[in-house]
């Protein structure tokens, strides 16, 4: 963003710019005006004449350069990033985008918007992490099904060797109640 050839605060040195939005920012207290009354007082102390609009017109100018400045390096780690994208990857992919989003959030000073970020990454890991859990309840309730069914299937063999031996013996029934014990 190229200034105006007359504009006395555009034309500054960087410093010197950042000098003043440092006084425009400063906080109204007892002892100190703050904001831009106090940034109009020091650049009259250092020589420098200038109305409050022409203040309030290069403050916004100068925010402006500076997000103009932050999309751009954000715009280039972008450009890099997606250099070493994998499509094939989509958590990368995801990762990525929510860093986008987050930065931007950051760059805009947008908390709400940071805030719901981070809620949205936290919700997403979070419903990975019990889906992962979860899975290992599948996993072993199946496993403790295969046991149960092993020892169903002991019993009904014992039941079946007892009918084929004419009934059941007091040994038999002792062999069944081991294994019913063991469900």
């Amino acid at each position: 963003m190229k200034a105006r050839s007359d504009s006395k605060l555009k034309n500054l040195p960087e410093e010197r710019q950042e000098q003043i939005i440092a006084w425009a920012k400063t906080p109204k207290s007892e002892t100190c005006t703050g904001g831009f009354a106090y940034a109009l007082e020091q650049l009259a102390a250092d020589g420098l004449k200038v109305s409050l609009r022409s203040l309030s017109e290069f403050y916004s100018w100068w925010e402006l350069k500076q997000d103009f400045s932050d999309a751009d390096t954000l715009g280039k780690f972008a450009a890099d990033q997606m250099k070493a994208f994998d499509p094939a990857n989509a958590a990368k992919a995801e990762a990525f985008g929510q860093f986008i989003f987050t930065g931007a959030a950051v760059r805009q000073k947008d908390p709400a918007t940071f805030v719901a970020m981070q809620r949205l990454k936290l919700d997403k890991d979070s419903a990975k992490t019990r889906f992962a859990l979860e899975e290992q309840k599948l996993k072993l309730a199946g496993r403790r099904v295969a046991v149960l069914e092993k020892k169903l299937e002991r019993a009904g063999q014992i039941v079946k060797a007892a009918q084929e031996k004419g009934g059941m013996t007091p040994e038999t029934l002792a062999r069944l109640e081991k294994e019913l014990k063991m469900l």
